[in-house]
């Protein structure tokens, strides 16, 4: 009994120990923790409470857009084509014109709304008929009946009765021009003549009719100076061949022996004596014979080639030298330019178009355009364009 009782104080005092932990570690648990603890605890309570901040994004680059814009597309307006009919129809308000017009020509930066081909324009046609724009139907009448009519009439007896097209439409770009602008042939707006024909029959070409250029004239001037100072310089080394030996024979005289004398029924030397003159400029040899009188010979001239000389290169030459040496051109070089009818019509014709088109090209602006005229409206802000 007494060991029982023993045994039960123990496990009350032990049961009591571990409810008073027990209600310690309740006590502990409930009492709030030191301020420094709780600090930190509000602080990240704090933090944490708040949204958080992150930092935008970069914007995603995107593509550049390219530079160039796109091409237009190769069509032209319906506003386009009714403004440019409508110039159309107010350009062929009175002119007696025969047109045919042609489907939109668009290629590129090239072509006009509404092309046109024209057959004839007064009393003259074209043949081919021209493609070209509204445009150029006024220019092309004033210069017809203001210019090239009367003057057809003046010079050729006759009026135009047609005008020969070399071309008309081309989308290219200018012929000679640094750059890529485009030829006013890419704007229907140009066109190439390569001659006239006149009611009677007359052919009044451009080519053959124009006569020499001045680009003719200054190559033959050219070509002449070439030729002299070619001559000359084969003067000047004749001449110093021609001194060379004269010298030569000089010092090789000084080494002959003198010659001797033989007897003569007369009593004068047989040998003679020798005398160097000089007469109008050129040098002379007086040899005087025994027993007769005084006998002059004329010597190399010391001043200029020797005749000879000149003549072998000649001869060696392909182009002999003595040819044309006095004129510098032929005679037909050295007149003004061909007076004749068919050259007075086209210089006038020529002349006419400088003051009515933007662009007037003849033979006289470069090879390209001796079998021509070119003419356009360029609208030039300046001054018009005429060679």
């Amino acid at each position: 009994m007494l060991r029982f009782g023993l045994g039960f104080a123990i496990a009350l005092a032990l049961s009591s120990t571990a409810t008073a932990q027990t209600a310690k570690t309740v006590i502990a648990a409930s009492e709030p923790k030191p301020q420094k603890s709780r600090r930190v605890h509000d602080k990240a309570a704090i933090v944490t409470a708040q949204p958080v901040m992150v930092p935008p994004l970069p914007e995603r680059k995107t593509a550049k857009a390219s530079p160039l814009e796109p091409p237009p597309p190769d069509v032209w307006t319906t506003a386009e084509i009714d403004a440019a009919k409508a110039r159309c129809t107010a350009a062929l308000k009175g002119l007696d014109a025969v047109v045919t017009p042609e489907a939109p020509i668009k290629e590129g930066p090239c072509g006009t709304p509404v092309p046109i081909r024209l057959s004839r324009l007064g009393n003259v046609t074209f043949t081919p008929a021209a493609l070209i724009n509204c445009g150029m139907l006024a220019p092309l009448n004033t210069w017809i009946a203001k210019d090239l009519q009367p003057a057809a009439q003046r010079q050729l007896g006759a009026k135009i009765a047609k005008i020969e097209v070399m071309s008309d439409y081309s989308c290219r770009t200018a012929l000679g021009r640094v750059g890529k602008k485009l030829s006013q042939h890419a704007y229907v707006d140009a066109l190439d003549i390569r001659g006239f024909v006149t009611a009677n029959g007359q052919d009044v070409a451009v080519l053959s009719g124009w006569g020499v250029t001045h680009r003719d004239i200054a190559a033959a001037a050219a070509a002449a100076k070439a030729k002299e100072e070619k001559l000359a310089q084969a003067r000047a080394e004749a001449a110093n061949a021609q001194r060379d030996n004269l010298r030569d024979g000089k010092a090789g005289a000084g080494e002959t022996p003198a010659p001797t004398t033989t007897a003569s029924s007369l009593g004068t030397p047989g040998a003679g004596l020798v005398k160097a003159t000089r007469s109008g400029g050129i040098d002379k040899m007086t040899v005087i014979l025994s027993g007769s009188g005084k006998k002059p010979e004329a010597a190399a001239r010391l001043g200029g080639p020797d005749d000879k000389l000149l003549a072998e290169a000649d001869r060696k030459s392909k182009t002999p030298l003595t040819q044309g040496m006095t004129a510098a051109l032929s005679p037909d070089l050295q007149a003004p330019p061909p007076t004749g009818p068919r050259a007075r019509f086209l210089r006038e014709a020529h002349a006419a178009a400088c003051r009515i088109f933007g662009t007037t090209l003849g033979p006289e602006a470069n090879e390209a355009h001796r079998n021509h005229f070119h003419v356009d409206m360029a609208d030039r802000k300046v001054k018009k364009i005429c060679d």
